[in-house]
């Protein structure tokens, strides 16, 4: 999801020497990088100001442009040329809080905040969980955010997708839906710039994949830079300093995520444009994935299903994620970053948001056997073997098979 970035907020606890070179270029001693579209943007700089005064050293800045280009999103490489060029340290990297999942060949710190998906709802309301809201209501969510899996588990609410946050907090603004779920970041960033509109309620989601850990990335040749960091991060929560700097994007982070939560692994590149809504607060970067052999899947489709669903991906699909499902303005289909074993993601995961989510100019408008049929040519782009029955909408949404990638590397 693309957010727009708030300058002002917390401008006035920053007293930042900016540098957009690399680290050579720099006397700082404390070097970090940081997304200038990102609502958390100026929490990450007063943190990063935080840690250099209680270093009792310089700091250096480079801010990058998260959304990444137009047609390819941000790439997940850009991480590992930032922390080896332009910083010792990339700072807000969200990672599921139940596990771990940062770009390959990059490492990450510990933990020293949490965010995540909430519940918004009307300034009052007594709603603070999924199950506490009335049966029908109509909850807002934005387009390929993991809290379009939730409807599977709260059948009796219905579902409001949306292509921005904007549009999710208008509609419940307007009185159009009783509820939102939506990545706090970008509410609180909606709510600082709108503080004549409608005041909302908003409460940590305690469902799967909902809360994120916030780490910083490192270049493993700079681990001394970041052992550094998590010693000032240490010393700043113990007096109080870091809680107050998160707030309201963030909290302390803790160990483990709670209730359902913890039993999820990290959500990967299928909630993301590019890396974009990893890195903006959707999902995190992918772990290293192993590659599982084709002859070891089930056959969930037939040849013929899988071929005429290609067609019917190139009619629906191609435009936003590619005509060889690589990418575009939507995130891949196809890969080991997609179909990540690490993510934890069954394929009727993926369907729901397939069958829920797309087209994006009119998300579920489609018939159920184009549905099956895109979902089939999906999963033999991925290595899957054909079989000699073909896959329905229901065996699709119902599936528990985990996705793994079967192919080679793209």
């Amino acid at each position: 999801m693309k957010h727009t970035p708030h300058p002002t907020l917390l401008r006035s606890v920053l007293s930042l020497a900016l540098c957009a070179g690399g680290i050579g270029a720099a006397q700082a001693a404390v070097s970090v990088c940081v997304d200038s579209s990102s609502p958390t943007v100026a929490m990450d700089k007063a943190i990063a100001a935080a840690v250099a005064k209680q270093q009792k050293t310089t700091l250096s800045v480079h801010e990058f442009d998260g959304t990444g280009d137009d047609d390819e999103g941000f790439d997940l490489k850009e991480f590992n040329k930032l922390a080896s060029k332009d910083c010792q340290l990339v700072l807000g990297f969200p990672v599921d809080a139940s596990a771990s999942g940062v770009p390959e060949g990059l490492k990450a710190t510990a933990a020293y905040g949490r965010t995540g998906f909430v519940l918004v709802t009307p300034h009052g309301s007594q709603a603070r969980s999924l199950a506490t809201l009335p049966a029908g209501s109509p909850v807002a969510v934005t387009y390929q955010t993991t809290p379009n899996l939730y409807f599977a588990d709260y059948p009796k609410l219905q579902a409001d997708v949306h292509l921005t946050n904007d549009d999710a907090i208008e509609a419940l603004e307007q009185h159009k839906v009783g509820a939102a779920m939506l990545w706090r970041p970008a509410v609180v960033g909606w709510l600082s710039a709108h503080k004549d509109a409608a005041p909302f309620d908003y409460a940590e989601l305690d469902e799967p994949h909902a809360r994120w850990n916030l780490v910083a990335l490192y270049d493993p040749a700079n681990a001394a830079a970041a052992q550094a960091f998590e010693a000032s991060v240490a010393t700043l929560g113990a007096d109080g300093t870091l809680g107050r700097l998160l707030d309201p994007y963030a909290v302390l982070a803790t160990p483990q995520g709670s209730g359902k939560a913890q039993a999820n692994a990290t959500t990967q590149a299928m909630f993301r444009r590019g890396a974009q809504l990893a890195w903006n607060g959707a999902g995190a970067g992918p772990a290293a994935a192993a590659t599982a052999a084709a002859g070891d899947a089930p056959k969930l489709f037939t040849a013929a299903q899988a071929d005429k669903g290609k067609q019917e991906y190139a009619d629906n699909c191609a435009l936003c994620h590619g005509d060889t499902l690589g990418g575009r303005a939507g995130p891949a289909l196809k890969g080991k970053h997609f179909a990540n074993p690490a993510a934890g993601f069954h394929v009727g995961d993926i369907f729901t948001i397939v069958s829920q989510n797309m087209p994006a100019t009119q998300p579920a408008s489609l018939d159920h056997d184009t549905y099956a049929n895109i979902m089939a040519f999906i999963l033999q782009e991925n290595g899957y073997p054909a079989g000699d029955k073909p896959l329905t909408f229901d065996e699709a949404k119902a599936s528990k098979e985990p996705l793994v990638y079967r192919g080679n590397e793209p």
